[in-house]
């Protein structure tokens, strides 16, 4: 499967029979989406165009196509998702997603603001690969995300919503992503691509933290 970052927190997995949008950004943020091409869309801030912008998505002509914004368990061209309620801004409503595809398991936590409850942290606890808000502002502190990646122990971090350092990219007013690392108590080789292929096989053994790139800066 193919993970790849295009900036806020808008990523797309892409596995060998279906491809998923996440958290879909407006161009307000900064960040270019280009459209890309999805079967299933899944959105943890409904009522927030950071999240919510399902119309920067192409959606697939064929098939089943869903967008996903509310908890609860689906499962649409052998993809399986289950959102799972979290605390969001001003105590309002987060929805993270947990998605299995190619027997890869990623969680993506949207726009959480702090520690999720004991169930939906169980739930959470299934990922083998953690996609993380941690660069303060408005979003999760560098120290709360570091608190929450412990808890939730995937194998695997890619960090979001944290200002990129590239001096091409644009100001998100977010503290930089060497704050959350030295949270994490780690050094990290500077971003060198706006993906990755994950599989089965090659999840880390070891916690590690994997920056990307913003494709859509």
């Amino acid at each position: 499967m193919d993970i790849a970052w295009y900036g806020h927190a808008a990523f797309r997995l892409r596995g060998r029979e279906a491809a998923v949008v996440m958290d879909p950004c407006s161009p307000e943020t900064g960040f270019r989406l280009n459209r890309p091409a999805a079967d299933i869309v899944t959105v943890s801030r409904g009522q927030d165009t950071a999240h919510n912008w399902v119309d920067g998505v192409t959606l697939e002509s064929s098939g089943l196509q869903r967008t996903l914004d509310a908890p609860g368990e689906y499962e649409i061209k052998r993809v399986l998702a289950t959102g799972v309620r979290t605390p969001g801004p001003a105590g309002s409503r987060n929805v993270a997603f947990v998605v299995t595809i190619d027997e890869v398991i990623v969680a993506h936590l949207g726009d959480l603001q702090d520690m999720p409850e004991r169930a939906a942290l169980e739930e959470l606890q299934r990922a083998d690969v953690l996609l993380l808000p941690c660069g303060g502002g408005s979003h999760l502190s560098p120290e709360a995300a570091a608190g929450i990646a412990s808890a939730i122990a995937a194998p695997l971090v890619i960090p979001m919503l944290y200002q990129p350092e590239a001096t091409d990219e644009v100001s998100t007013g977010l503290e930089p992503l060497a704050n959350f690392l030295r949270e994490m108590g780690v050094t990290v080789d500077p971003p060198s691509d706006n993906h990755i292929n994950v599989t089965r096989s090659s999840i880390p053994t070891a916690p590690t933290v994997t920056p990307l790139l913003a494709r859509g800066a």
